[in-house]
C-alpha cells in the first residue's frame, strides 16, 4: 500500500507547526537552551519494590540540570526538577522548576 504524498501547502503547514512547538519547548527551561552539554549521568535506587530515578545533565560551564523521579507509583512521577551551579565544587541551587514532596 502506497502512502499519500504530502502537498507543498501541507508540508509548509507541518513545518510551521513543528517550529512553533520547538519554540515553545525552548521556553520551558530557558537557562539550558543553547548550552554545551559536557556529560550525562543517571542512577536508580531500589528500595522495597519502589525507588528513585535520578538524571543529571552537566554543562561545560559547571551548571547542572537535574531531574528526580519516584518509582513508587504505578507510573514514573517527577518529584524534583532543578537547575544549579557546580562550578565551585558545592551544589548551589539557581532555580527549582518543579518540586513535589512526599505525601504523609
Amino acid at each position: 500500500m502506497k502512502t499519500k504524498r504530502i502537498s507543498k501547502a501541507e508540508r509548509k503547514k507541518l513545518d510551521r507547526f513543528h517550529e512553533q512547538r520547538k519554540a515553545k519547548l525552548r521556553k520551558k527551561y530557558p537557562e539550558i537552551h543553547g548550552k554545551k552539554l559536557d556529560y550525562v549521568t543517571h542512577s536508580f535506587e531500589d528500595n522495597d519494590g519502589g525507588g528513585w530515578l535520578y538524571i543529571n545533565l552537566y554543562f561545560t560551564d559547571g551548571k547542572n540540570f537535574s531531574m528526580d523521579f519516584s518509582m513508587n507509583n504505578p507510573a514514573i512521577v517527577p518529584r524534583c526538577i532543578e537547575y544549579g551551579d557546580m562550578s565551585m565544587g558545592d551544589y548551589e541551587n539557581i532555580r527549582t522548576y518543579y518540586y513535589r514532596g512526599e505525601k504523609g
